[in-house]
Parts: structure tokens; sequence; C-alpha cells
């Protein structure tokens, strides 16, 4: 007989489980239970003023406010005839009622530059905004365009600040010179572009131009100046000959004549003999610089010699 094989009751190893991650647990405390409570009586309140009359007032009179703006705004740029001008004066008193119309204007002089009160008198004349007038019919671009034709404006910015607030920001033109013509005192700038009259007692520290139509060729003198300090330093006005040449007076109160040409080259000479001699330092009436290769002095005071008296 064939050998019979036991069988062998093997236990089977327990399957492995994977391990279990417990939630955590909410903790049922009395503040989490009153934070749903007051979220509960917020929606339930909420739900109340926007059920309630005062809420559904509140909402009328801000459409109507709208509707009032749309009209004012309509009415300004010519949407609106004849037909609809009361409506549109009503929008209007509604609008200024709702505080939307103009109470403050302010003119500032920006980059460290100041105004006069003459000066923002101009401003405001020009820009003409009328007190309580609607925001939204103010142009900022028309009030922009009002000022920049003033000749002493530089640059112009206006902002319309809500709800009553108009500011305009001027960049005045820097004055570089005074002008003389006629008698009459004006600023002007680099360029020689006229800012407005001067006061002759309130200027210190500013060149003086005088001529007819000098203004237009100073510029040219002031770069030739620029780059001869010893002449500049004391120069304290220029003046406009006939519309040809230049005479400049120093504060001594000496005169320089220069040539109607080559006057860059005139003033290099003057700056080599300042150099060597201190000849603009010297006592003189008039230097004559217009022949080259010459140099005519008039002293201030002729020098008288005495005969020595006979013993």
């Amino acid at each position: 007989m064939p050998a019979v094989r036991q069988r062998r009751n093997y236990k089977s190893a327990p399957a492995r489980r994977a391990p279990q991650v417990r939630a955590p647990q909410r903790r049922k405390t009395q503040s989490g239970w009153s934070m749903k409570l007051g979220a509960w009586a917020h929606a339930r309140l909420r739900e109340a003023q926007y059920d309630s009359l005062s809420r559904r007032v509140l909402q009328g009179v801000s459409l109507f406010v709208i509707a009032a703006i749309f009209l004012t705004i309509a009415a300004a740029v010519g949407l609106i005839d004849d037909a609809g001008r009361a409506v549109s004066n009503t929008a209007a008193t509604i609008t200024r009622g709702a505080g939307l119309a103009v109470k403050n204007v302010e003119i500032v002089a920006m980059n460290e530059r100041t105004m006069t009160n003459v000066q923002k008198a101009e401003v405001e004349a020009i820009a003409g905004i009328i007190p309580q007038d609607i925001m939204f019919s103010v142009s900022p671009k028309t009030i922009r365009n009002r000022v920049m034709d003033l000749p002493w404006v530089e640059s112009v910015v206006v902002r319309r600040l809500w709800p009553d607030h108009i500011q305009i920001l001027v960049t005045p033109r820097a004055a570089n010179a005074l002008w003389q013509e006629g008698g009459k005192l004006s600023y002007i700038d680099a360029s020689g572009k006229k800012l407005g009259p001067a006061d002759a007692t309130k200027v210190t520290g500013l060149p003086l131009v005088i001529g007819a139509n000098a203004a237009a060729q100073a510029p040219k003198m002031f770069e030739a100046l620029s780059t001869r300090r010893a002449i500049a330093a004391r120069t304290y006005a220029l003046e406009r000959i006939g519309s040809r040449r230049w005479n400049i007076r120093l504060r001594t109160g000496s005169e320089i004549l220069l040539p109607e040409q080559d006057v860059e080259i005139a003033l290099d000479n003057l700056e080599n003999l300042q150099a060597r001699y201190r000849l603009l330092d010297r006592n003189f009436t008039r230097l004559d610089v217009r022949r080259p290769g010459f140099l005519l002095i008039r002293p201030s005071a002729e020098i008288t010699v005495t005969a020595p008296q006979s013993v």
C-alpha cells in the first residue's frame, strides 16, 4: 500500500491590517455652540433688515440719487433737450443735496516753486469753476487747457477729489532774469518768454535785460555767460543796442561794449585778461572790445599831474 501522507493543519498568519487613523473628535464646547448661535442670529437679523421698511426706503433713495446723477451727466453733455431741463435742474439739486458739489478749490504750486497771490487769483479766474457746481460737470481737461494759456505756467494737473474738492497743481516757469522795456519790468525765463509783471521793490538776485526785443535774444547771452564765470559773476545787466549787439553793465558801474559778430571770442579774451591782470576789477567807466585785437579803456577819472613849484 502506498504510504498515506498525513495532512498537517498549518495555521495561516493573520493578515496585517492597515493602521486606522482616528479622526479627531470635535469637542462640543460651549464656545462652539455660542458661535453657531451667533451666526444664526446674524443671518436672521440680515433677513429682517432686508425686509424692513427702512431698508426699502434706503434702497429707493439710493436709486433716486443714482438716477439724478445720471440725468445731471446727461444734461452736462447735451443729451437732454429743453424739455428735460426742468428735470435735470431737479436732479442737480438732488445731487448737490447728496454732497457731490464743488465746495473747495485748491491751487498748489509744484516742484518747490512759489506763486504769488496775484498768480493764484489769475488761475482761479481763468479756471472758471463755479462754487456749488456739480462735480460731474467739472472737466479737468477743459480747466487744464484754460490754465495753460497763462504765459507763466509750465504745466498743470487738475484732479477731482470726491466728493466736493477740486485740486489744481501748477508748475510755474522759473524766472531767469528781468526784462526792462519802456520803463516796465517783467519776468522772463531761460528761453526769453515773458512770464508777467515784476515788482522792482521785491526782486533780488536776478540779472537785468534792457532794450526793445531784448528778451528774444537774451537766451544766447545767458548760454554764453554760463561758461564765463568771471564775467557772469560781475554782470548786473545786459543792454541790447539797436537790436544789433550787446553792452554788459558790471556791478561796479562799468560798461563793456561787445561786437556784433564773434561775441564768444571777445568774451574769451575778457576771461583771459581777467585771469592774468584782473582787468574787470580795475577802475574804468567803459571797456570797448568791438574791434578784434584792440582794447580801448576809458578810466573813471582823469589823472592830473601837478608841476613842481619853484623855490
